[in-house]
């Protein structure tokens, strides 16, 4: 797993310490040195940025973000705002794209977790609406225990609380509270038109 950053400016920024007992520990030996408490991580602070990940020559995903913040040690997290994530199929097209105010990858880069104002779009013209989402590269899922809305290339409106999906959309579950909007209802069903409601609560409204 390879990950490659390209950025327009680099600001390393790290946090000392000072005191008085550190100030005149080089002229008494009775001062004690700073415990681990009181030395901060350095970090990276990184604009206009673009960061990707390889599994050998086919690219996973790429994530640009005006600005990201990330620790100098390649095993912590990267936090960036506002983010856009695209993944990509094996061929190197992207099948779906998200946007969101604020997002985070975990330490083995393996999982993203994107939140505020939260947007989808899959190659399929899926469009996903969401206060939060987390992508697991492992599960190949995408996953929220928040308010999700759904809107289908048919214009289908669907609504509900908690999400299990496929990363590219390809089949989803709502899980509570779910309601929808689908137009001209009567005569798609009499057309016998296959819908794909994605619901798996009984009792749900539907408009």
């Amino acid at each position: 797993m390879i990950s490659i950053f390209r950025n327009t400016g680099v600001l390393i920024v790290g946090a000392i310490i000072v005191s008085a007992g550190f100030v005149t520990s080089c002229t008494s030996r009775k001062t004690e040195p700073p415990v681990a408490e009181d030395v901060s991580k350095l970090y990276q602070e990184i604009e206009n940025s673009d960061l990707f990940l390889y599994e050998g020559s086919q690219k996973v995903w790429r994530l640009e973000s005006k600005y990201m913040r990330k620790s100098i040690s390649d095993t912590g997290e990267i936090k960036g705002t506002p983010v856009r994530l695209s993944l990509y199929d094996s061929l190197g097209g992207i099948r779906s794209t998200v946007l969101g105010d604020s997002g985070t990858t975990s330490a083995k880069k393996d999982r993203f977790t994107v939140w505020g104002n939260v947007f989808v779009r899959t190659e399929d013209s899926i469009e996903v609406r969401a206060e939060e989402l987390s992508w697991s590269a492992d599960a190949r899922k995408v996953t929220s225990t928040k308010f999700v809305e759904i809107t289908t290339p048919s214009g289908d409106v669907l609504r509900g609380r908690g999400l299990d999906a496929a990363e590219d959309f390809s089949w989803w579950t709502l899980r509570n509270n779910v309601s929808g909007e689908f137009p001209n209802f009567t005569e798609r069903m009499e057309s016998d038109e296959e819908f794909n409601f994605g619901i798996e609560e009984s009792g749900n409204d539907e408009k």
